[in-house]
């Protein structure tokens, strides 16, 4: 899908968790709850919810900055919120809401629900093992960097490409196996899924978007606030051939949060 697709959107993936305002009982918010917080469009119950306001404002203000110039903020927070608590099934269920916003400003949101996490920022941790966590495989190829590769939209190519490159045909997306993207310098960049950090010299470090590529997602502008990541200098983008087997991969999304994997060499396996 191309960017003169009339249905080319811009889009984000949002985690509802009634566990991020209802932590000691999450699983019995009940329909009163559920109503009060609608009410009152609570934005707590979205996790890093103004990232995602930012992130599609900055999207769209990409693709179509004339509009973007004329409406200011295209998306605004009451206007995302609405549609995201619309788009909530179960409310004591955790959901991935995937907001897509049109040329003309539209917002459409998709819902599926997903397993709880007890900790969205498990990946930290230095108690991970690689056997319960997922598992990480390079790419084989080269993915040039572009526009959709600075964005989130609704083109997947390239990210698909990049599945279907490594691993069998339909794959689920539900699995816990990553694959690591390089851009036409061999560096890596991001995840089919995630973004991504490594552990070099006793601190995490994450591609710079603007100069390697990959997504600016929510989840990676929050640890770099925080002081949990920093994004690499030129001379320190890591090349194909500099990453280990069994190393430690830091996997940041908006629906996972911060997990972990850990590199496979070679094909595909079981």
């Amino acid at each position: 899908m191309s960017e003169s697709d009339p249905n080319f959107c811009v889009t984000s993936a949002i985690r509802y968790d009634p566990s991020l305002l209802f932590s000691a009982s999450p699983s019995s918010v009940g329909p009163e709850q559920f109503a009060t917080c609608k009410a009152d469009l609570d934005p707590r119950l979205f996790f890093l919810f103004p990232r995602h306001v930012s992130r599609l404002n900055a999207a769209h203000e990409y693709f179509w900055p004339d509009i973007s110039k004329a409406k200011g903020q295209v998306v605004t927070p009451e206007a995302l919120l609405t549609a995201l608590y619309l788009a909530v099934g179960e409310p004591d269920k955790c959901w991935r809401l995937r907001p897509s916003v049109s040329k003309a400003g539209h917002i459409k949101v998709e819902a599926n629900e997903v397993p709880p996490r007890t900790d969205l920022f498990s990946g930290l941790r230095d108690d991970t093992k690689p056997e319960t966590s997922w598992v990480v495989y390079l790419d084989s190829e080269r993915t040039p960097q572009t526009s959709i590769t600075m964005f989130k939209t609704s083109n997947r190519d390239p990210y698909n490409a990049a599945r279907e490159r490594v691993l069998p045909p339909g794959f689920p997306l539900s699995a816990r196996v990553e694959v690591l993207l390089f851009n036409e310098k061999d560096q890596v960049t991001e995840g089919s899924l995630t973004n991504v950090a490594f552990w070099r010299n006793g601190e995490w470090i994450t591609p710079t978007s603007n100069v390697m590529g990959g997504l600016r997602g929510s989840v990676k502008a929050e640890l770099l606030d925080r002081g949990l990541l920093r994004e690499m200098k030129d001379d320190e983008a890591l090349l194909r051939d500099s990453i280990q087997q069994g190393e430690k991969v830091l996997l940041l999304n908006g629906i996972q949060g911060v997990t972990c994997g850990y590199v496979r060499l070679g094909p595909y396996r079981d």
